[in-house]
Formats: structure tokens, C-alpha cells, sequence
């Protein structure tokens, strides 16, 4: 074999461990959890007294069973994207001024760590039970956790033409969890003396949750198809160019 055949063969070569690099990447892996495992019939709504499981992940309250609020529903109240999706509500109570109670803890049901990518929030309820924004603690493998607060973007078109559910994304920080906890908070008090303060509800809907394997460099992107046709073109150029170079030294 020729010099300039074994540098273009190598070039091509290049290109291809680099595509099956990106493919197994945690990006390319991705698994989204859409709760349709639990599928709930449209303009419905169905109360959880316990934890549920959606894609071999585990949704788990910090709370006893009778103390547990949750919901799956399906297009109700101002939450719609028609499909099914998770209900979560944080109680306060306001008399006692008691701690925030019953979040919701996220972890896959074979105990392996994982990375969050992203998901899909939307206000849900009457309008003084909803949460203003979303507390997320992600809690590390390896010890420690990273928190960060979420604001709702207080679209609640129903089934107009908007969308109920916004996309939050996630940087290679949210990797190699054992966990990720969800807590809503800030729900409107009544300023009204006559009202007995009661509870907080602090509700509000999760759908579309993607994870990844637990991974520890920084993310890499999928590349475009555009991109991967690039990566081979490239490795053809140099085999060409180098070719030609050897026909015209003859």
C-alpha cells in the first residue's frame, strides 16, 4: 500500500471513531421521561397517594401516604401540551409556619447515577395554588449537590395557541446524580384578614424529563447531520488532495 492510500485511509478512519465517540456520548443516549407509562385519558386528572415509577425511574414522596398530594393529569386546568404529565404540590402550612413538606424525589430505580438534561414546567391549578417557582436540588453520587431556582414564565394559555410548558435546560453540573428533588414554592398568600391563612398548595406540572448516563467530561454536543457528512468530507478531501499530489509528482 502507498504512502498517500495508507494517510487517506487513516484519515476516513479518524472520522468514523470520531461519529461512534459522538453517538455513545450521554447526549446521544439520552432517555426522555414522558410519564405516557402511566397514560391518563385527555381533560383528566388522577390523584397519586404513593410513589410512581415512569421509565424505570422512581418518583418518591419525602412523606407517609396520607400526607401525599400528587396528581397525573392530561390537558387540565391551564397545563396543556396533550399528553400526560406529572402533578407535584409542595404544601405550607401557614399556621404553624412550618417548613416546606412533601417534595417530590426523582432517582432511577436500580440506584445508578445519572445526568439531567433537561425538562418541561408549566403552572398548574387555581391561581393562588400555584407555584411561583421550582426549587431543583440535584444531589451528587459522590457526595454534595447543586441547586438552582426556576421561575415560571406565567403563560397559562389553556389550549390556545401559546405554550403552557416551558423548556429548561441543564449543563454537565447536573451529571452523575443519585437524585434530583423537586419543590415548588412561593404560592400567593390572601392578604385577606377574614381568610384563615391555611396551606400553601404550591402546585405545578412536570413532563418530558431527559436524562442521560452519568457521565463526568463536560457535554458534547450531537452534532448536526450536516456536521457528521462534514467529518467524512473532510477525510475525503485529504485522501483526494494527497492522491492527486502523488499522480502529479509522477
Amino acid at each position: 500500500m502507498t504512502h498517500s492510500k495508507v494517510i487517506g485511509k487513516l484519515s476516513l478512519t479518524t472520522a468514523l471513531a470520531t461519529l461512534i465517540a459522538v453517538l455513545s456520548s450521554p447526549a446521544a443516549q439520552a432517555l426522555v421521561i414522558d410519564f405516557e407509562d402511566n397514560s391518563i385519558e385527555p381533560n383528566d386528572n388522577e390523584d397519586v397517594f404513593s410513589s410512581i415509577t415512569s421509565q424505570d425511574f422512581l418518583f418518591e414522596p419525602t412523606l407517609p401516604r396520607e400526607q401525599t398530594q400528587y396528581a397525573l393529569a392530561n390537558n387540565v386546568f391551564e397545563a396543556h401540551n396533550d399528553s400526560t404529565y406529572f402533578v407535584i404540590r409542595n404544601l405550607v402550612d401557614n399556621d404553624t409556619d412550618e417548613p416546606f413538606i412533601n417534595p417530590v424525589t426523582m432517582s432511577q430505580v436500580n440506584g445508578t447515577p445519572f445526568s439531567l438534561l433537561s425538562l418541561d414546567l408549566a403552572e398548574w391549578g387555581v391561581p393562588r395554588d400555584q407555584a411561583k417557582m421550582v426549587e431543583l436540588t440535584g444531589f451528587l453520587a459522590g457526595g454534595g449537590s447543586i441547586t438552582t431556582m426556576i421561575s415560571f414564565d406565567g403563560v397559562t394559555d389553556g389550549s390556545g395557541p401559546l405554550e403552557d410548558f416551558q423548556t429548561v435546560t441543564f449543563d454537565q453540573q447536573w451529571s452523575n446524580l443519585s437524585s434530583v428533588e423537586f419543590k415548588g414554592i412561593d404560592a400567593p398568600v390572601s392578604d385577606d384578614p377574614s381568610e384563615e391563612p391555611g396551606f400553601q398548595v404550591n402546585s405545578f406540572a412536570i413532563d418530558n424529563i431527559e436524562v442521560g448516563e452519568a457521565f463526568e467530561e463536560p457535554h458534547t454536543e450531537v452534532p448536526e447531520p450536516a456536521s457528521i457528512l462534514g467529518i467524512f468530507a473532510l477525510g475525503a478531501v485529504g485522501f483526494g488532495s494527497r492522491l492527486t499530489k502523488k499522480i502529479t509528482q509522477r
